[in-house]
């Protein structure tokens, strides 16, 4: 799609990665098109940034309470890929995927991408939403704590 006048086309890079397994040997080959999100501009690209970290105070408060509870740990993969975007953002097309026909054209993203200034609100946003969808309540001391 041609981009609007006036606005920021942010640029990315293929990060590549040796997937190795457990003995070390070679598994795959990894590559991510990862966005410039230091190209975006403040009130153009983005209104604001977030990074939802626990406070250190709600951790020790939360073990202490849960000395016979079962504590679980989870990590979620491929976190800030599964966001649909607020707004418009766009990017150029990556290398070695350019349109020989209209190679000034740019993508569009619907989903956030790793790097991008928005990543982290869009998928926080998605989470506490699905949290509150299932009876939880966000603590007023602590955004990553949900009750």
């Amino acid at each position: 799609m041609p981009c609007p006048p006036s606005t920021n086309v942010v640029t990315g890079k293929w990060l590549f990665r040796h997937k190795l397994t457990s003995d070390g040997s070679l598994d795959r080959y990894k590559a991510h098109w990862v966005l410039r999100g230091f190209t975006q501009r403040p009130g153009v690209d983005y209104d604001e940034t977030f990074s939802p970290v626990v406070k250190f105070a709600t951790v020790r408060v939360v073990l202490a309470l849960s000395w016979d509870w079962a504590i679980h740990q989870l990590d979620v993969k491929n976190a800030f890929l599964h966001d649909t975007l607020m707004g418009f953002v766009y990017c150029s097309q990556p290398i070695g995927f350019v349109d020989a026909a209209r190679p000034d054209l740019v993508c569009r993203l619907n989903r956030s991408l790793y790097d991008l200034k928005q990543a982290p609100r869009a998928w926080y946003s998605r989470f506490a939403s699905y949290l509150a969808s299932i009876s939880f309540v966000e603590a007023k001391s602590d955004t990553s704590l949900f009750i």
